[in-house]
């Protein structure tokens, strides 16, 4: 077999049989080695979910490129790169194709977790910049940055903004355990900047809510391996999520008509992991369904919206 050109890079690999009748695009982040990436660094890829076709749209090999989001309008993708040089991370967008790359933060702590406002104007993260790590905002018009937590208990990370744009749900280590503090979702209120924890929630971490702000999809660590549970939006009713019982589920990502949520999932959580994408229904009228396989994590999975 003929080695991959620089104008064909190696990419993850779609199962095969691909599945049908699913639509959209999926971004998501992987790890891949290869020709052009020995050391594995982590580069965003999308994933055609009518066709399988996977392409590459960074090609980091001195640094990693992280935790794609979608802007509201699909045309542009918020990440967290180390690329600058200094091994700390910083925000970038740049547009569905890759191209025009524009840095949003430039700051010596690490930024992580991007989440868009609905309007495409701003996006809120979290940082160690000022603490353990809260939660930031910042306006892409001019770069400023408002500070939203203040030294949150527990530090405050993993946003996710609501479709209406007032709320934003995050994960924290409030949750009193035998060996510590767990991780649960909370809700920031965006125009008094209160926040409230989600009891129900248990031990819980990456929220992400539903298109319609009726549900808040998260991954659950109340067992091993962990599985998807969705709350409403007070926080209530928590519903686990059928998919494969022998591995692990992180990364939840709601399909654009709420029917269906994009997972990575692993026989391994740390040593030994192996993260690939699927596809779990909540109603159980489909059945789970694997989108990649073979080497690399392929993690952090974004459904483009419509």
């Amino acid at each position: 077999m003929a080695a991959p050109s620089a104008q064909a890079p190696l990419v993850p690999a779609a199962v095969s049989p691909f599945p049908r009748g699913l639509s959209g695009t999926i971004a998501f982040q992987s790890d891949l080695r290869g020709p052009g990436n020995p050391d594995g660094r982590i580069r965003i890829y999308t994933i055609n979910l009518a066709t399988g076709v996977v392409t590459a749209l960074t090609t980091a090999t001195t640094w990693d490129d992280e935790q794609p989001q979608w802007s509201p309008d699909g045309s542009r993708i918020a990440f967290k790169s180390n690329r600058n040089g200094a091994n700390n991370y910083d925000l970038y967008v740049m547009d569905a194709d890759g191209r025009n790359l524009t840095r949003i933060t430039n700051h010596p702590e690490h930024d992580h977790d991007p989440s868009w406002l609905p309007d495409g104007q701003s996006l809120v993260f979290s940082s160690a910049r000022d603490s353990r790590s809260d939660l930031y905002r910042v306006w892409l018009s001019d770069l400023r940055v408002d500070r939203l937590t203040d030294h949150f208990e527990g530090r405050a990370i993993m946003p996710n903004v609501s479709p209406d744009g007032g709320w934003v749900a995050f994960a924290a280590q409030t949750l009193p355990s035998p060996w510590g503090w767990d991780y649960q979702i909370h809700v920031l209120e965006l125009a008094t900047n209160q926040t409230w924890p989600f009891d129900e929630s248990g031990p819980a971490c990456w929220p992400k809510w539903s298109p319609d702000a009726q549900s808040i999809a998260h991954v659950s660590i109340k067992r091993e391996p962990s599985f998807i549970q969705t709350l409403n939006s007070f926080g209530l009713a928590p519903t686990p999520l059928a998919g494969d019982p022998v591995r692990w589920h992180y990364y939840p990502d709601w399909s654009p008509d709420g029917q269906l949520l994009a997972v990575s999932v692993s026989p391994e959580h740390f040593d030994g992991q192996d993260w690939d994408l699927a596809i779990v229904d909540p109603s159980r009228s489909m059945p789970y369904q694997r989108l990649t396989t073979g080497a690399g994590n392929d993690r952090l999975p974004d459904w483009r919206p419509r």
